[in-house]
């Protein structure tokens, strides 16, 4: 996939479709996911594989990890205004080791780190002009 990632969505005949370039993704219809529900995923996610990647490469003895992601919304401008990620690590660790497998994997985090620094967001309309 190198430095490019591409997600897309579309309505159509009452339906969404939704794909990344690992198949659909389920949004909206019946029981699919909503999109702030996904984001909050994607950053558990991402961090998540940093863990388990990091206690891999350093023999680090790791049961269990779980992340999860709590966002709060806010009205004015409609966003998430805080999101609190908590990282549950089950195994053999000493504090020291849990404190810099955090902070190295944090700061790892393509996802977090996105969040932290928006980049540039542009809506650019693709719709092909009439008669083409």
């Amino acid at each position: 996939m190198g430095n490019h990632h591409h997600a897309e969505c579309a309505w159509a005949e009452g339906r969404y479709n939704a794909r990344t370039p690992n198949g659909p993704v389920e949004v909206f219809n019946s029981e699919g996911q909503r999109a702030v529900d996904l984001l909050l995923l994607s950053a558990a996610a991402c961090l998540n594989f940093y863990l388990v990647e990091y206690a891999s490469a350093r023999g680090l003895t790791v049961h269990t990890i779980h992340v999860s992601c709590d966002g709060t919304l806010q009205k004015h401008p409609e966003r998430l205004e805080r999101i609190v990620v908590k990282v549950t690590l089950d195994g053999e660790l000493t504090e020291r080791e849990r404190h810099k497998m955090l902070v190295a994997c944090e700061r790892a985090c393509k996802v977090m780190n996105t969040l932290r620094t928006p980049p540039i967001c542009e809506v650019v309309d693709a719709t092909p002009p009439r008669g083409s």
